[in-house]
């Protein structure tokens, strides 16, 4: 096998048992002093990124899991609103794939978790996977807010929907992005000098207009701490989804229905048909897409 930190590795999680320095290079087949000098620099690496441990006697071992308490990130939140996420710090090259963590409901106080947010947790093996009870959600790298652009005597502004939101935030004319007064809009807050009381953001996103049906849902989605996008692995698979058979079911795409959903709806599965009778009525059906058939569980 050839000496890099990969092999070395994979060789001392083969075994059941700490291993010695020499015992690694006699599986190495290491000889001559460079080499020696090349494992000794790949086992302080090694040991030095957490993935192996030095233990009393010199023999190095894995260590054993994941810490009690630890920062963990979200990566997946499934169609049953079931969390999961990775160790923070985790390099899979050197250390394989990342335990699974499967994060449960805080306490009282918890907002739900999202994709993307970092949580300091305490972390607990559960057969062959982790679970993590929250203790603190952490600042995010890049903050936003979601709100209402408001005109104030010192210019725009933007007013949080959270109604735990201590202050507003400031916004530059130019960092507007074509919002207007009364615009539900998600604002990024910019970074500021320390002492400042009223920090600024740049409209990012802008959500619908005053009164618009859809930002109620936003502003709900976004109280919940639920994600408005799709990810990329149920994008990825509805890609792959086949139309299912029409056996056993009438065809009526003959039919002009038209869809009654709003242009920015996120489903279209209502839709209507009107036509005039002989005798002066009317016949009109009322269509709704049959979606349990489409869409089934698993």
């Amino acid at each position: 096998m050839e000496l890099n930190q990969s092999n070395i590795l994979e060789f001392i999680r083969s075994s059941s048992e700490p291993i010695t320095k020499r015992e690694i290079a006699r599986a190495f087949n290491v000889k001559g002093g460079e080499n020696r000098i090349l494992l000794k620099k790949a086992l302080k690496a090694l040991e030095s990124e957490g993935v192996i441990s030095k233990f009393p006697g010199g023999a190095y071992g894995v260590p054993d899991g994941l810490p009690s308490v630890g920062v963990i990130e979200v990566c997946e939140v499934d169609v049953d609103g079931d969390v999961f996420a990775r160790p923070q710090e985790w390099n899979e090259e050197l250390q394989g794939p990342a335990p699974r963590i499967e994060l449960r409901p805080g306490g009282k106080g918890h907002p739900a978790a999202k994709e993307g947010d970092r949580i300091l947790a305490r972390l607990q093996r559960v057969g062959a996977h982790y679970e993590a009870r929250p203790i603190k959600i952490l600042d995010n790298k890049v903050g936003r807010v979601l709100g209402m652009v408001r005109y104030h005597k010192h210019g725009p502004a933007l007013v949080p929907t959270d109604k735990k939101a201590k202050y507003d935030f400031d916004i530059n004319p130019g960092d507007l992005n074509g919002a207007g007064e009364g615009d539900l809009v998600i604002g990024e807050i910019l970074p500021s000098r320390a002492g400042l009381r009223r920090k600024k953001v740049k409209v990012v996103e802008l959500v619908g207009k005053q009164g618009d049906p859809k930002a109620i849902s936003v502003i709900s989605l976004h109280e919940a701490g639920l994600r408005e996008d799709w990810p990329d692995k149920v994008l990825k698979d509805a890609e792959g989804l086949q139309v299912p058979s029409l056996k056993g079911r009438e065809d009526l795409r003959d039919i002009p229905l038209v869809t009654i959903d709003g242009s920015d709806a996120r489903d279209f599965d209502d839709a209507v048909f009107a036509e005039p009778l002989e005798d002066g009525g009317f016949h009109l059906i009322v269509a709704i897409a049959d979606v349990a058939y489409y869409v089934r569980h698993g």
